[in-house]
């Protein structure tokens, strides 16, 4: 069975998501994986190193656009899988 996971930073003030993609990092979304848990894990790691590595946001940034991670495992193919969340 495989798990489709996708990661999103959103603003709290402008009430959008972006999907970030950084190849070199090993952020390139959406992934696949074989498991619901290693995509769960994955999400959870990956999302947090994203927003406070401090490579991509600095906590000015993270204050000033109410920035938040979200994150995604759903079932099936990732060619079927919508490209922001509601």
């Amino acid at each position: 069975m495989k798990f489709i996971l996708t990661v999103y930073i959103c603003s709290l003030l402008s009430g959008e998501c972006v999907i970030p993609q950084d190849k070199e990092a090993g952020f390139n979304y959406p992934k696949e994986y074989g498991s619901h848990f290693g995509c769960v894990r994955d999400g959870l790691g990956e999302s947090f190193e994203i927003l406070f590595s401090g490579d991509y946001f600095n906590a000015d940034a993270i204050e000033t656009w109410k920035l938040y991670p979200k994150f995604g495992c759903a079932q099936g193919d990732p060619l079927t899988q919508p490209g922001t969340p509601s």
